[in-house]
């Protein structure tokens, strides 16, 4: 017959699965705790179905992945909302900063984000931070709804494409003029008067597909130049009203053999934001929008923005040198990112509606395009034999 259990023996079995139980329940010898709450200042309610995201992310080197992440929905609850988050201790290196950042979406849709850094983890910062949010504005004052991507069938056209033509000038032998064409909806039309020591002029904008497909228009802020889609390999310039233009001048643009991409650096004007520790920049001629790479130029950008911004969250018009430039991202497959080589100032209070300064002081005849045609610098409009 077996003996009863001392109490002895009894009492080490309790104490060795208590201990064993409060191991499990303590974090890794190998991770760092960081925690906190998530919290905004307007008294809006969320829907059981709104996602709360927090993530600690390295600050220090741009497009590195979260060092630690958590979504879950509110459900009955509302703010604050505590978080938890298991940092890898290797993956932490004192030399660099580390941040959280948080936001919360309805839908899809973004409705609030951190504005400002929380510093966690290393030079002196805390591991357990009280987040507040700031409410996102839904929409851009200025930047006209951005319009689904339309696919390369609707032109009848194979894209990426560049088309390139000389047409009519009059005081020139001509404009050569090479249009490339992306799938996203992006051109790029640089224009080159020749013998003329000024130029090219490059326009950037978005190109959609008009009557069934016959029709391509170019449209960048107000101006905007239309083609006729002859057939895959040539295009027809027409005038504004979108009628053939009766000349026995050239006026078309043929399709090139290679694509040019759209990577040179370029004169940009559109609005920049910065939202939860990531900054996009949204174009005024074309009206798409990029994620802006945390590199070169980037920083002035930033420093403006935080002085020059009229509340936290809120869109900044500026002017910038850049370029277009596959990186790797912070979340999923590498994306297209906007490169600032050179800050060239901001406009406080301004929309991509508002005019250039100066603008209604600039003489007719300069740099208007006439789109029977081409008018050069200083000089009248064409006219067609």
């Amino acid at each position: 017959m077996r003996e009863p259990m001392s109490f002895a023996v009894w009492l080490a079995s309790v104490l060795v699965l208590f201990c064993t139980a409060a191991a499990l329940a303590q974090p890794a010898a190998d991770s760092v705790t960081v925690s906190g709450s998530v919290g905004y200042l307007q008294r809006i309610a969320m829907p059981p179905d709104a996602l709360l995201t927090v993530r600690v992310d390295d600050v220090s080197r741009a497009d590195t992945p979260a060092l630690a992440e958590t979504s879950e929905s509110f459900g009955a609850r509302q703010v604050p909302i505590p978080f938890s988050l298991s940092v890898p201790s290797p993956a932490i290196d004192a030399r660099f900063n580390y941040a959280v950042r948080a936001t919360i979406t309805v839908s899809g849709e973004l409705r609030f984000a951190t504005t400002r850094r929380y510093a966690v983890l290393t030079r002196g910062a805390p591991n357990q931070v009280d987040l507040v949010l700031e409410e996102v504005r839904p929409a851009i004052a200025g930047v006209s709804a951005i319009p689904a991507t339309q696919p390369a069938t609707s032109l009848g056209i194979e894209l990426p494409a560049t088309f390139f033509g000389v047409v009519p000038c009059a005081d020139c032998p001509g404009v050569a003029q090479t249009l490339t064409l992306r799938t996203d909806g992006l051109y790029r039309l640089r224009r080159t008067y020749l013998s003329k020591p000024e130029g090219p002029f490059t326009e950037l904008g978005r190109w959609t597909a008009e009557t069934g497909g016959k029709v391509l228009r170019l449209r960048s802020g107000s101006q905007t130049t239309l083609f006729a889609v002859r057939d895959d390999v040539s295009l027809r310039l027409l005038n504004r009203l979108g009628r053939p233009i009766r000349s026995t001048a050239n006026l078309d643009l043929r399709r090139s053999t290679a694509v040019e991409p759209i990577g040179e650096s370029l004169r940009w004007r559109g609005v920049f934001l910065y939202l939860a520790d990531a900054a996009t920049f949204t174009d005024c001629a074309s009206g798409l929008r990029w994620p802006v790479a945390m590199a070169e130029g980037y920083l002035a950008v930033e420093r403006d923005y935080v002085q020059s911004r009229s509340d936290p969250g809120a869109p900044l018009l500026v002017n910038l040198d850049g370029r277009l430039e596959w990186r790797p991202s912070m979340e999923g497959e590498p994306r297209e990112h906007l490169v600032i080589e050179r800050f060239a100032g901001s406009r406080p209070g301004a929309t991509c509606d508002s005019p250039a300064p100066g603008k209604g002081e600039v003489a007719a005849g300069l740099q208007v395009t006439d789109f029977a045609g081409e008018r050069s610098p200083t000089t009248p409009a064409p006219r067609y034999p």
